[in-house]
């Protein structure tokens, strides 16, 4: 008989808080001599903490993720740590991951005993994969207070839980593959039985069908096509299914850009492979996904890393050796943001990724196991490659991987890319690193400072070289100085960072052009000491190889760069730019930039050039002129010019419902810009608004002053009645829970990429339209282009605001909605009136959803309503969807127990769909339906709901 648990003499320990932090639960089991003893108790801290010491008897406590607030004391262990340690791989480290993981399935347990059951799994798997031995990188941490556990483990224990695990799936025959063509390419949509192979679900959208045609066209006939495809449409694989088969039978990559790595995952995790296997073309086509080289983990770069003498860095040290060495992993974004703060990880990173000018592929003695080199093999065999958009706009890869066919999801995204890659900037904490980058003789570092040591330090103008770099980071202050005089004595408000236009005809700034000038004079003498330097070091024979000889080269260049943004500023004589500063409230930095106004040129150089075809998708792409904001940005227009053939395809009419199950509400009488009143009025508002939804809440903010006003004035109140705020990405997760409530508070970078199917979430609240700030630089650098053309201000300002607001809103408007079930509204806090040119255009960009302009009052009644109402169009659509299975189901009922029967049923049935049954469907006698406890009145729809429990209970 197996044991209980692998490990002994410890407590594992659950302490579970209630959100008012009153009322706890705590349950245990003690593993001592092997004895097993259990602990639960639902009590006051002060009752059950000595009750809870007298059960530990002194033995360490195992928990996890980290140590309880609830005051015990003891020696605590890290159930977290341990996973990570001996699976550094892992994505995720929350419990039920790690049960889903590794424990076979069972009944269920307490979460303490969840725990033992884990370790025993974790700690049997760990042995193993290593061939019932520790691995040497395990040995380095004899301090670590895991090490005399795991150490001392029984064998025959171990082997016990190693082979109870779950057996691997025999190799079955698989049923075989439909006869199809792929020349066929969308017609394949309607072959059932591609899609329906291996028990998956599938039902054909006519419009996804129709989509992957026209991008077939463009593939084929080398056009750069322009397409919305809406939320429901299934667009990853309208674009997915043509560019696989053109890239298998034409032999041309197809480059795949997305702007978040949500999408990115879902491409390569699922959606790529689920159709190649569905193709029968796993065999046949590779694919990738590749980021920029500071993404990944460095081998030469880690060998570098000083020993760490305390634990908690050796932690973190081990575990990245594990992940390098022994797991082959080498993508930085893909470890948990949780194991980063355990582990104090940041610092180690930053010593250990793929320097962009150090590293060197070709030459690397790393290149056959460096994670990075076996990426950028990848991209040369792989004909599908994902990419993200900043990646695109810079494409390093172009020896490697040319681009030909390039497909931009989230296309909307791209504009903002461009701009921000086409972008160039000084700024000044960036500036002295990359002096320090050069040569550092008191940090003993710098490339100059390695080579220094190589050669004979007399033969270098090392002196001159050190006294550059020193005039620099002088002058670098005194530009501060300048422009913390310019903004005390302006008047200027240091509430947020400060970012104004950089006007050289602006007498009160000539301090800071002054001090400018200077700075770049002291830029070029040292840059001549450089050249000077290096041309010495290339006569040295010793150092002809060397590396960061060639990087010091082109330090030289990037100090050339830095020089031509400088005269730049201080000539202005470049049209169509916006050159602007900023400088953080606090004075520990400051920046000047130069952005093109004009990108177009620059994109077609960079992306559309040569390329055989392109497709532009998004959800939300298109405004009330379609798409000509992204065809002149994006200088699509070149292309026609060019002879390359345009494809605009008309927005695709929505999938989903929206008119008849969403609403947007405008609530009258608040005004965001007293943003201290209306945080009053805000924490009002929603604490009402809790009383008449259900679920969780998102709060959106195009003001982070707002933000933070509201949470001041309304964490407490929430808190005390049991409502969680959570700020952070990795809590989005929250929003899909049903216990307990939370709410997410949100700001620009929130508009979008949350997809929370079902009704957990149903309720987006948007404190002010999302208008550009027309003061701000760059916007206004736009608009005053507009206004030379010959507009007027406000029409200027609309030609700029109209394209990006009705994006933000749409992009807003669609966290409600996810799936054919989904329901729920958009509160807006600020004037949305129907009298203002610009809301009435944005109302026709939201799919005819109806707009209440009501009080508070009449809002919560007519949400109440819609709320039902959208509930019992589910309840309709689901009863449609089930009839066939659920008249089976009951045939060997007894009558009197169909009715209970039919609830349980549609149950199930809504949580497949991410939905709360709050249904009661009474039959015996007359048929009566209730939704949230109100019974509903069926109106014109009682015959037909009547014939349909006619069919499967009365006929019966």
């Amino acid at each position: 008989m197996k044991p209980y648990s692998i490990l002994n003499n410890l407590v594992f320990l659950n302490i579970e808080t209630a959100n008012d932090s009153k009322l706890i639960n705590i349950d245990a089991v003690k593993i001592k001599d092997k004895v097993v003893t259990k602990f639960n108790k639902d009590a006051e801290p002060s009752e059950v903490k000595e009750e809870l010491k007298n059960f530990s008897e002194g033995l360490p406590l195992v928990c996890h993720a980290s140590k309880s607030d609830f005051n015990i004391e003891g020696e605590f262990l890290d159930l977290l740590e341990l996973v990570a340690i001996l699976f550094p791989e892992l994505p995720e480290f929350n419990l039920q991951y790690l049960k889903n993981r590794f424990v076979p399935q069972g009944e269920y347990r307490s979460v303490s005993e969840e725990m033992v059951e884990v370790i025993n799994y974790v700690i049997s798997s760990f042995y193993y994969e290593n061939g019932y031995a520790i691995p040497m990188s395990i040995l380095e941490l004899e301090q670590w207070n895991w090490y005399k556990y795991i150490s001392s483990v029984n064998m025959d224990d171990v082997k016990c839980f190693a082979n109870n695990k779950p057996a691997a799936l025999e190799n079955k025959e698989k049923e075989p593959y439909p006869v199809f063509a792929l020349k066929d390419y969308e017609r394949l949509f309607e072959n059932e039985a591609i899609w329906k192979r291996g028990g998956r679900s599938y039902t054909l959208r006519p419009q996804q069908r129709d989509a992957a045609k026209v991008i077939r066209e463009g593939l084929e006939k080398g056009k750069i096509t322009i397409m919305e495809a809406p939320t429901g449409l299934g667009k990853s694989m309208a674009y997915l299914l043509p560019s696989i088969i053109y890239t298998h039978l034409k032999q041309e990559k197809v480059i795949l850009s997305t702007n978040t790595k949500g999408l990115q995952g879902q491409l390569v995790d699922k959606d790529i492979p689920n159709i190649l296997e569905a193709l029968d073309l796993k065999r046949d086509v590779n694919y990738t996904l590749i980021k920029g080289k500071s993404n990944y983990l460095c081998f030469n770069s880690f060998e570098d890393i000083e020993y760490p003498t305390d634990m908690k860095t050796l932690l973190g040290y081990v575990y990245l050796k594990r992940l390098l060495t022994e797991k082959q992993f080498g993508d930085i974004e893909e470890i948990s943001e949780d194991i980063k703060e355990k582990f104090n990880l940041n610092k180690l990173l930053e010593q250990c990724f793929c320097d962009s000018e150090l590293c060197d592929v070709d030459s690397c003695r790393y290149k056959e196991r460096c994670y990075y080199a076996l990426k950028v093999e990848a991209l040369k065999e792989a004909q599908l490659v994902v990419v993200n958009h900043s990646l695109l706009l810079k494409w390093p890869y172009q020896s490697v991987a040319p681009l030909q066919n390039i497909v931009v999801d989230e296309a909307h995204n791209l504009t903002k890319e461009a701009y921000d890659t086409f972008e160039r900037n000084l700024i000044s904490y960036e500036f002295e690193k990359f002096l320090d980058d050069i040569y550092d003789s008191k940090g003993k570092n710098g490339y100059l400072y390695y080579l220094s040591k190589r050669t004979k330090k007399e033969n270098l103008p090392l002196s001159q070289i050190e006294s550059g770099i020193g005039a620099c980071k002088n002058q670098i202050i005194r530009i501060k100085a300048s422009f913390e005089n310019y903004i005390s004595t302006s008047g200027i408000s240091r509430e947020y960072n400060i970012k104004e236009h950089f006007n050289k005809l602006n007498p009160k700034i000539a301090d800071i052009m002054e001090q400018l000038d200077y700075l770049k004079d002291d830029i070029s003498s040292f840059n001549m000491d450089l050249e000077k330097t290096i041309n010495a070091l290339k006569n040295i024979s010793t150092l002809e190889k060397d590396k960061r000889l060639k990087i010091l080269g082109e330090k030289v260049e990037n100090m050339n760069d830095y020089l031509m943004l400088l005269e730049e500023v201080h000539s202005q004589v470049e049209e169509d730019y916006c050159f602007y500063f900023e400088v953080d409230r606090n004075f520990n930095w400051w920046k000047i930039s130069s952005i093109p106004l004009d990108v177009s040129g620059a994109f077609y150089e960079k992306v559309l050039k040569g390329v055989n075809s392109c497709l532009f998708l998004s959800a939300t792409l298109s405004t009330d002129k379609g798409y000509n904001n992204l065809r002149n940005i994006l200088g699509i227009n070149i292309s026609s010019s060019e002879n390359k053939e345009i494809v605009e395809v008309p927005p695709i009419k929505p999938i989903f419902k929206y008119k008849e199950k969403s609403a947007v509400y405008v609530v009258q009488g608040m005004d965001p810009n007293d943003a201290d009143a209306f945080s009053e009025e805000m924490e009002e508002f929603i604490l009402e608004l809790l009383n008449n939804v259900e679920g969780n809440i998102i709060i959106l903010f195009t003001s982070i002053k707002r933000l933070k006003l509201f949470k001041e004035k309304a964490a407490e109140k929430l808190k005390s009645i049991g409502i969680d705020i959570v700020e952070s990405k990795k809590d989005i997760e929250k929003l899909k829970l049903r216990e307990g409530r939370y709410i997410l508070l949100g700001s620009k970078g929130f508009f979008e990429g949350i997809d929370i199917p079902g009704d957990t979430m149903a309720t987006v609240v948007l404190d002010k339209l999302p208008n550009i700030n027309g003061k701000e630089p760059f916007y206004k650098s736009l608009i005053d282009r507009n206004i030379e053309k010959g507009k007027n201000y406000w029409n200027a300002y609309a030609a700029v605001n109209f394209p990006i607001v009705s994006i933000d809103l749409k992009q807003i408007y669609g966290r409600i909605i996810r799936t054919e079930y989904d329901y729920g509204a958009l509160f807006i806090l600020s004037k949305f009136e129907s009298n203002n040119s610009t809301v009435r255009r944005l109302e026709k960009q939201l799919y005819g959803v109806p707009i209440i302009r009501k009080n508070k009052f009449q809002i919560f009644k007519d949400l109440n309503y819609r709320r039902v109402r959208w509930k019992q169009i589910n309840l309709y659509k689901i009863m449609k969807e089930v009839k066939v299975s659920l008249n089976k189901s009951i045939l060997e009922k007894k009558p009197k127990d169909i009715e209970k029967f039919i609830n349980e049923f549609m149950a199930l049935e809504y949580s497949k769909r991410h939905l709360k049954y709050d249904v009661d469907i009474q039959l015996e006698g007359k048929l009566e339906i209730y939704i949230c406890g109100e019974k509903v009145n069926l109106g014109v729809s009682r015959k037909n709901i009547e014939e349909y429990f006619r069919d499967i209970y009365y006929k019966r």
